[in-house]
C-alpha cells in the first residue's frame, strides 16, 4: 500500500511540474516569438 501511495504522489508531482513547464514554455514562446504581451491584448 505504501509503495502505491508514494508512486501516485510521484506521478502527481511529475504531472504538476510537467504542466507548469509546458505552460511557461508556451507563454514564453507566445510572448517572444509572436510578440504577444498583456499590453497588446488590452
Amino acid at each position: 500500500m505504501d509503495e502505491d501511495t508514494s508512486q501516485t504522489t510521484k506521478t502527481v508531482w511529475f504531472w504538476a511540474i510537467g504542466l507548469n513547464v509546458i505552460a511557461w514554455g508556451g507563454y514564453l514562446v507566445l510572448t517572444r516569438v509572436m510578440g504577444i504581451t498583456f499590453d497588446s491584448v488590452r
